[in-house]
């Protein structure tokens, strides 16, 4: 059993009552469930087995341990992300409140779980802003999502306040708030030593102001989803009364079964449609979530209304010129602009707020799916191209690598082509997915898989 901090246990045994408690108490003389959603058309990660589907999310799957997700070459090509149960509740809250192509903003992404899930769930055509304020965190963002594949999604490095300055508007804004974690304590040492009654008080204000800045990117009748993995009130339904109350906006219900043991508010005298997840009561870990409707009524400033436009069209063209024989572009919808050295293919839903990102100086980590990079008459291929879903093979040669080799190409290593294969750029693959790109100089092979990307576990 993990100790825990004296002012939680009491407070926590207050707010979830005597039975309640108790069973969470004793999740923590279990293991923490594991779990992952999978792409349509690939498989479990290996050495994983499956125990069972994971009820709100459809892609979602507990795994009866936890596999050495490094070991398996699918886990870098995208085919599937390690999440956790209780957080994918955003499926349903999606596939029961949004219909139709939106434009989504993910306010606090990072590691990436939501926005991947997010891709995975909305409407064919709709679009997503992720951003992550925290820099380190925001590149980890940025990765995982150009591993997921999904064209259609802007990464970004901002403050909640920058983002609300541009006037960009959104359908659906998702707040997952900093918190004080105690949902993960089960699985994170570290989320105890942190947590302290002054840092519930700090965050539970932080969080408003986060929520307020966040509010300003969504469009009347727009939808809000907060969402915390910790149990305290304050974090929780006081601050969602708050937001009902400041905003003037409906809580909505989302239709759930008994047999999944969601909890209800806890919240004495407010019993508005929140969801709990509670380790030893609910298969996953904590997590908190409420979903809410800004009034039609809501009024937008003058340069809100221009900004929803657009902003300044980028210099962007429907055709490009470059040095692969064949090449033909993504297909229809998508535009092409050079940034730096950088060539960007840009989904021209996505334009738009491309556009408006841009000219309020938000710091992009990634924006559609990067093409290459230009260096003097050639361009070299990024691994963005090469993890992008519905990448034509038939642009590049294809190595198709055994597991041994596909691990090797992963750790940046050299890889040995077979002498008939052409020279130049090669697509290494894996089970028919691909990982990212080699160049291929006749007497050995360039590995072009990014640097910071690479496996660096001495163990494999």
């Amino acid at each position: 059993m993990k100790i825990l901090p004296d002012d939680f246990v009491s407070y926590t045994q207050k707010v979830m009552g005597g039975s309640r408690f108790d069973r969470f108490m004793a999740s923590f003389d279990e293991l923490p469930s594991v779990s992952v959603r999978v792409k349509r058309g690939c498989r479990l990660p290996m050495g994983g087995v499956d125990d069972g589907r994971v009820p709100w999310c459809d892609e979602g799957v507990y795994l009866k341990q936890r596999p050495q997700f490094t070991l398996d070459p699918l886990f870098h090509a995208g085919c599937y992300y390690v999440q956790e149960a209780s957080s994918m509740f955003l499926a349903e809250v999606l596939r029961q409140h949004v219909d139709g192509k939106v434009a989504m903003l993910d306010l606090c992404a990072a590691p990436g779980g939501k926005s991947t899930l997010a891709l995975q769930t909305l409407a064919e055509g709709s679009l997503l802003v992720s951003n992550e304020p925290v820099k380190t965190r925001a590149n980890v963002l940025a990765e995982n999502l150009s591993k997921w594949g999904n064209p259609n999604v802007i990464v970004t490095n901002a403050y909640p306040s920058d983002i609300a300055r541009t006037g960009a508007l959104f359908d659906v804004v998702l707040c997952d708030v900093p918190c004080s974690g105690e949902g993960m304590f089960r699985k994170d040492e570290g989320a105890i030593g942190e947590w302290s009654v002054q840092t519930v008080d700090r965050l539970w204000r932080l969080q408003r102001e986060i929520v307020a800045e966040a509010w300003k990117t969504l469009r009347p009748g727009g939808l809000f989803v907060y969402s915390t993995c910790t149990f305290n009130l304050r974090e929780n339904e006081e601050n969602v009364r708050w937001i009902a109350e400041e905003y003037d906006a409906d809580i909505l219900p989302i239709k759930i079964s008994q047999q999944w043991n969601i909890t209800a508010s806890l919240l004495e005298g407010f019993d508005s449609p929140v969801y709990r997840f509670i380790p030893g009561i609910t298969r996953g870990e904590g997590l908190f979530m409420a979903v809410l409707r800004k009034p039609d009524c809501a009024s937008l400033s003058s340069g809100e209304r221009r900004r929803r436009k657009g902003g300044k069209e980028t210099k962007a063209s429907d055709k490009i010129d470059l040095p692969w024989k064949g090449w033909k572009g993504l297909g229809d919808g998508f535009q092409y602009v050079q940034v730096g050295e950088k060539v960007l293919a840009l989904p021209c839903s996505l334009t738009p707020y491309y556009n408006i990102l841009r000219e309020g100086r938000v710091r992009m980590l990634k924006a559609g799916v990067a093409l290459g990079t230009v260096k003097g008459r050639d361009l070299v291929p990024d691994i963005e191209l090469a993890l992008y879903d519905n990448l034509d093979t038939s642009l590049f040669p294809v190595f198709e690598a055994d597991h041994a080799t596909a691990l090797a190409y992963l750790r940046r290593d050299a890889i040995e082509l077979p002498v008939e294969m052409p020279k130049g750029y090669v697509l290494i693959a894996h089970e028919g997915h691909a990982l990212g790109f080699v160049k291929n100089i006749g007497n050995r092979s360039n590995n072009l898989y990014p640097q910071e990307w690479r496996i660096k576990s001495s163990k494999i």
